[in-house]
């Protein structure tokens, strides 16, 4: 009806407000907060609070917004960014897998997804993900670790920490990737919003890779949403029996592709793997261990998924005591986790 962002700011308010009632259902109070959000000291205000905080706002009409956004159904009209990568255009050129997931996964979903974002990134590939609890979390801390790059794509203002235990995450991802948002500064974690910005995920993303999902998980949202964007679809195998890979194995019973090694992905890219620097970095990163007979028989026999302490005992056939004490003693070492009472998983 005006033409730009700026005519609408600048039009009388009651044309505004006549032009609003005859195009939409909006009602009074609604138009009422649209036309009063047009105030110029508010909008400085904002402005030197970005600036302080390091905050870029990317219209769709800039040269630094990303080209694959713009392909996609209602794409955002502009990105909020924080990080380390300013021109995220630039980078969001290369190659790109999102990584989404169960919050609440197993230990085997954990490391899944930290393994194949490193292998990723070692191969300069980014890892886009939602910064939420456990899947979207190891996926970004794979990338970092790797020294690869990252996007995390909030629910939220880029000035917000949400969950805020992730807070450590949140300051990693700016020291070498990007935190992106629709959402305006200060804007809180709304539950309507998380949906939304799954389609910015995809958007992003050349192919998704889902690890970990109930039947009716939030990251089937971003499937979705990749599915009209025209992207391929990546799962993690799971167990039948197990409700977190429910999800997962229906996306492949319509189709979506397997992921049997570290390199399905790579290979479906056309990358040579640089498998070696993986090794090399894992190699000094791990503290190399030589257990003794009766350590290495129990570590042997826990697996990434959880087994209680009467299933241990049965397999390994040692005595309770024994078990329970090299249990501690391996938990003290790092190697083993204890996810809920008395079940165990290999950290």
């Amino acid at each position: 009806m005006f033409g730009t962002p700026q005519e609408i700011f600048k039009i009388n308010s009651k044309v505004l407000a006549e032009c609003i009632r005859k195009n939409s259902k909006t009602d009074n109070k609604v138009i009422e907060k649209i036309i009063n959000s047009r105030n110029l000291e508010e909008i400085k205000k904002l402005q030197e609070y970005m600036y302080k905080k390091g905050i870029h706002f990317i219209s769709f009409e800039s040269e630094f917004y990303p080209e694959k956004l713009k392909n996609i159904h209602n794409y955002p009209y502009g990105l909020y960014t924080r990080g380390k990568v300013v021109n995220i255009s630039d980078d969001a050129k290369r190659q790109s897998v999102a990584v989404v997931g169960a919050r609440n996964c197993t230990a085997y979903g954990k490391k899944m997804a930290h393994d194949i974002s490193f292998e990723l990134s070692v191969n300069h590939v980014n890892i886009i993900s939602g910064m939420a609890r456990g899947i979207d979390k190891e996926s970004h801390l794979g990338a970092l670790d790797a020294g690869g790059i990252t996007f995390a794509v909030l629910g939220n203002g880029v000035d917000i920490c949400y969950p805020r235990e992730n807070i450590e995450l949140y300051e990693r991802i700016m020291q070498s990737g990007a935190l992106i948002s629709e959402y305006p500064p200060k804007r809180g974690p709304l539950s309507w919003q998380f949906p939304m910005r799954n389609r910015i995920i995809s958007g992003l993303s050349d192919k998704i890779l889902v690890v970990e999902a109930r039947e009716k998980s939030g990251s089937l949202i971003t499937v979705e949403h990749g599915l009209e964007q025209g992207k391929d679809i990546y799962v993690i195998p799971g167990r039948i029996t197990d409700d977190l890979s429910a999800g997962c194995n229906r996306l492949i019973k319509e189709g979506a592709g397997v992921i049997t090694s570290l390199n399905t992905i790579l290979e479906d890219f056309e990358i040579d793997s640089e498998s070696e620097g993986k090794k090399n970095c894992i190699k000094n990163k791990n503290k190399n261990y030589v257990l003794a007979k009766d350590l290495e028989l129990l570590y042997s026999c826990v697996d990434y998924f959880p087994k209680s302490i009467s299933q241990i005992i049965e397999e390994t056939g040692m005595d309770a005591v024994g078990v329970c004490r090299n249990i501690v003693r391996l938990q003290m070492m790092g190697l083993v986790m204890e996810p809920s009472k008395n079940n165990y998983v290999k950290s």
